[in-house]
């Protein structure tokens, strides 16, 4: 009340002190008996009266029409609100209800939900932080997208401090979404998919295939236009046996569902009509926010992943991962050697064109590995003279496999480890890698991610992208070992007599061990390059020496066989329980093999922990495709050969993931042929 007064007298403060004055003004007066005086100052002060009787009912007036304006303003707000076509809900801190409005109510149980927290209402919860943190007074909030009752809504949010006994609330308008929702479903749906269908081998396929060209490529062809026609979609041959399609991704699942089954039935046409097995290689590009010539970038990259894994199977690219269908069957060695010969001049180019070579295969090097970078050393050192091979100078057997060759004048200092290797790395380095194409397993992947060109050649499936393309790219999975496309490769840009007789031999053996002998795995490329090879002065006797095992190899692998168990009958896993060495993993590949010769056993694979890696080897007499299996633990390799690794795991997680992947397989056929 005190307040009060004060703050009305200093509001009328002047006005006091004229009167004040006034008052002064006629007690003089009265002293002094000033008549006209006195006259005059009454005259002056009801003036002065009037002025302030004007002044005070003008301000009386203009203050209730301005309560007058705010009440109907208020009146107006409330009544907006409880009309207003979209749901209103008034919350506070906590995200309790503490006023709606009777759309907020439609739909909802009848009970008042005053005191309700809105979370208990959403099949989506809010975050009440987004309510409290990232508004400014009295400003719309980004919106908030929420559920209720089934209907998805879009949530806008004002706060309002100090109200209340000083406490926010938030008034949240809720717009339904279900059209919106409806209209980006169908967007979405509509997505235009971009496939590219090849028939991978027509011509390698041989038999009467040539003969009966013309009819079974109408065939193929009206197969083809009948299964993208069947999606609503488009297809057209752009070129002999490659086609392009374009079909709405809501068609995508229906491929999927059907695990791509156009693969079997092309197969099957070629088989009836000719007896031989043509199949299709299919890459897609399905993307979001990317334009048609973005797709069509990716789909390329798609087919060409799908003819690297061997053919006869689909890729899908998505934008931040990649499908594989089919691939179920052991790819066809193809005839021609034409591709090896226009590898070999484009890799001849950049060898002459670069300041230095580095030649590398993968971790843990096998006699594949050293003989096709030893082959690629041959031909490198032709048109340049700066040429290294990066090796783990620790690893026992490249030190055994290498000092075969590492005394010869061409190839002194040609050995180097990583740590050199890295040094040698200039801006015009080119570095080929052989016999791997999984960064994860180079033998040195910091030199990779630092060299600008690089070259990669090998023959297992590719299993994913990589992070810096290469210039040249010759995978091959039909081939039976990479000492085989190296060996293609300097016959065709070779003379006669000019290899070694050490690099014909190390480029044997890689063919040996691979094959197991030449009893699997081969074709007619195969044995021609076996054949050069022997031309070249590779000797059968010395290089079956290089395949004998120390008594210590012996024990190793003895060790192996003494922990083997039969998995759903035909799978024959071992597990090396102790700490290894890299040695273990060469016995691993060993007893693999020696596994198979159980009786009813179909696939074998042998574990060893070495270091922090869990080292999978697995082999397959050609029934069970161990190669799918071991992707699954981002491994590869082929159909009846494969391998993998797994980091940060013991040895029994690891052997749970496998019989995971091992069960997933043959239920999956299972079912397949079911």
């Amino acid at each position: 009340m005190k307040n009060t007064l004060f703050s009305k007298i200093k509001n009328y403060r002047n006005e006091l002190i004229a009167i004040v004055l006034m008052v002064m003004f006629f007690a003089v007066c009265a002293v002094k008996i000033d008549v006209r005086a006195f006259y005059i100052g009454i005259v002056f002060l009801l003036i002065y009266l009037s002025f302030l009787a004007a002044f005070y009912f003008a301000g009386k007036k203009k203050s209730g029409e301005k309560s007058k304006k705010e009440k109907i303003l208020n009146n107006v707000s409330v009544e907006f609100l409880m009309n207003l076509d979209s749901p209103v809900a008034i919350l506070d801190d906590e995200g309790v209800i503490l006023w709606y409005n009777q759309k907020f109510m439609d739909d909802k149980e009848s009970k008042a939900l005053y005191g309700t927290n809105i979370n208990d209402l959403l099949e989506t919860k809010f975050n009440l932080n987004h309510l409290k943190e990232s508004l400014c007074d009295n400003s719309a909030s980004e919106p908030l997208y929420a559920s209720l009752s089934g209907v998805k809504y879009k949530v806008l949010s004002y706060r309002h401090a100090g109200s209340f006994g000083g406490d926010n609330f938030y008034i949240t308008v809720w717009y339904d979404m279900t059209d919106v929702q409806k209209l980006e479903e169908k967007l979405y749906m509509r997505n235009p998919v971009v496939m590219y269908i090849y028939i991978d081998n027509f011509y390698d396929a041989g038999g009467t295939m040539v003969n009966n060209y013309r009819t079974v490529t109408a065939k193929v062809s009206t197969l083809l236009y009948e299964w993208i026609g069947g999606l609503n979609g488009i297809v057209r041959e752009f070129e002999r046996d490659k086609y392009v399609a374009i079909f709405d991704r809501e068609y995508l699942a229906q491929l999927t569902d059907s695990k791509f089954d156009i693969l079997d039935k092309v197969r099957e046409l070629c088989e009836k009509e000719t007896d031989t097995l043509a199949t299709l290689s299919i890459g897609v590009a399905c993307l979001e926010d990317a334009t048609l010539a973005e797709k069509n970038d990716v789909a390329h990259q798609a087919i060409d992943l799908a003819m690297q894994r061997g053919g006869d199977q689909a890729v899908i690219k998505f934008n931040d991962s990649s499908e594989f269908y089919g691939g179920r069957f052991k790819t066809v060695q193809k005839r021609t050697k034409i591709r090896s010969r226009i590898i070999a001049q484009d890799l001849i180019r950049l060898i002459a064109n670069s300041s230095n070579v580095l030649i590398m295969g993968h971790k843990f090097a096998d006699h594949d590995s050293i003989g096709s970078c030893v082959g690629i050393a041959r031909l490198a050192l032709e048109y340049n003279p700066k040429v290294n091979i990066v090796v783990n100078m620790d690893d026992a057997n490249v030190k055994r496999l290498s000092d075969k060759i590492a005394s010869m004048d061409k190839y002194t200092n040609v050995f180097v480890d990583a740590y050199k290797g890295q040094d040698l790395v200039s801006q015009d380095t080119l570095l080929v890698v052989c016999d791997v194409n999984n960064a994860a397993i180079f033998e040195s992947r910091d030199i990779y991610e630092n060299v600008k060109d690089v070259v990669v050649i090998d023959h297992h499936r590719k299993t994913g992208d990589f992070i810096v393309e290469p210039r040249i790219t010759y995978i091959e999975p039909s081939a039976s070992s990479a000492s085989e496309l190296v060996s293609e490769i300097l016959e065709q840009v070779t003379p006669p007599g000019s290899l070694l007789k050490e690099e014909a031999e190390l480029l044997f053996a890689g063919m040996v061990l691979d094959t197991k002998q030449f009893s699997k795995n081969t074709g007619v490329r195969t044995f021609s390059a076996a054949l050069y090879l022997r031309g070249e002065g590779a000797s059968p006797s010395e290089i079956n020496a290089m395949f004998k095992s120390s008594f210590e190899d012996f024990s190793r692998e003895a060790r192996f066989i003494n922990n083997v168990v039969i998995y759903r009958d035909i799978i024959a896993i071992s597990v090396l329980e102790e700490d290894g060495t890299s040695d273990d993993k060469i016995s691993a590949s060993r007893v693999a093999d020696k596994l198979l010769e159980i009786d009813g056993v179909l696939a074998s694979f042998a574990l060893c922990n070495i270091g922090e890696m869990i080292h999978i080897s697995s082999r397959s007499i050609g029934t069970v495709n161990v190669q799918l299996i071991l992707e699954k633990l981002n491994g590869g390799g082929h159909f009846d050969s494969a391998g993998a690794q797994v980091s940060d795991a013991s040895m029994a997680d690891a052997l749970q993931l496998l019989k995971q992947a091992i069960d997933e397989y043959l239920d999956t056929e299972k079912k397949d042929r079911g």
